[in-house]
C-alpha cells in the first residue's frame, strides 16, 4: 500500500500551485514538466511558449518543483503524486501527461511504479534521464545522485518499470554513456546539449509526435 501524504484539502492546495495558467476548470489534459537534477521550472519556458503558440491552453501546462539537491527521488515522487491528485479535479479527473527531463524522469517513474501514479497518468516522455546510470552522478553527493549512479537499489528497484518514450542525444554531456538514456520506445536526436533537450524545436517535435 502506497503511503500517503498529509495535503490541505484540493482547492486550498490548488491555490499554491505554481501553474502556467490562472486556476480553475480546464477542458484539456493537464501536462506536467518536471525539472531534473540542480534545476528548476522556468528552463521549460521555450517549450511551454511552443505548446501554447500550437494552441494548448494555459492553464494546462504546469510546472512542478521540488528539492532534488536534498531529497531522496522517492520523497519526491511522493510530492508529485500529490501535485498531480490535486490538479486533476480541475481537469475532470482527465489523466496527465509528464514531460520530464533528466533526473526529474526517476523521479517520474518511481511516483509511477510505487505511487500509483500509473492510474493517474497516461504519458511520459523522458528527456536525457539517466535511466541506466550516468558516471557523472559520481561527483555529486546527495541522495538523488546516488540514485543515479550505475546499478543504484533505486534503479534496480524500477527495473526498467514506468518508461513510456524516452528521447535523448548523442551529444549529451552529462549522461554518459547517452544510452544510458534509452528507456521504453526511444528516439534518438544529434548535436544537443544536456539542457539543449528541453529548448530544442526537433526535440519538442518530437513531443509532440508522441502526446
Amino acid at each position: 500500500m502506497k503511503k500517503r501524504i498529509k495535503v490541505l484539502p484540493t482547492l486550498a492546495l490548488l491555490a499554491t500551485l505554481p501553474l502556467a495558467g490562472a486556476v480553475h476548470a480546464c477542458n484539456a489534459d493537464p501536462i506536467v514538466f518536471v525539472h531534473g537534477y540542480s534545476g528548476w521550472g522556468s528552463q521549460f519556458d521555450t517549450m511551454i511558449s511552443r505548446f501554447q503558440n500550437d494552441g494548448y491552453p494555459a492553464c494546462s501546462l504546469y510546472k512542478f518543483g521540488y528539492n532534488s539537491l536534498g531529497s531522496s527521488n522517492k520523497t519526491s515522487a511522493q510530492k508529485l503524486d500529490a501535485y498531480i491528485d490535486n490538479l486533476r479535479p480541475a481537469h475532470n479527473n482527465r489523466r496527465a501527461k509528464i514531460i520530464a527531463h533528466s533526473n526529474g524522469g526517476l523521479v517520474s517513474r518511481w511516483y509511477r511504479v510505487f505511487e500509483g501514479g500509473s492510474a493517474a497518468t497516461n504519458q511520459l516522455v523522458t528527456l536525457g534521464t539517466p535511466h541506466h546510470g550516468t558516471s557523472w552522478a559520481y561527483g555529486c553527493f546527495s541522495p538523488a545522485c546516488f540514485e543515479m549512479r550505475y546499478n543504484s537499489h533505486f534503479l534496480k528497484s524500477l527495473a526498467g518499470r514506468g518508461c513510456d518514450v524516452s528521447l535523448w542525444s548523442d551529444r549529451d554531456e552529462i549522461i554518459i554513456p547517452n544510452s544510458s538514456a534509452k528507456c521504453g520506445e526511444s528516439r534518438q536526436t544529434s548535436n544537443v546539449s544536456h539542457l539543449g533537450l528541453m529548448s530544442s524545436e526537433g526535440v519538442y517535435n518530437d513531443i509532440r509526435r508522441y502526446l
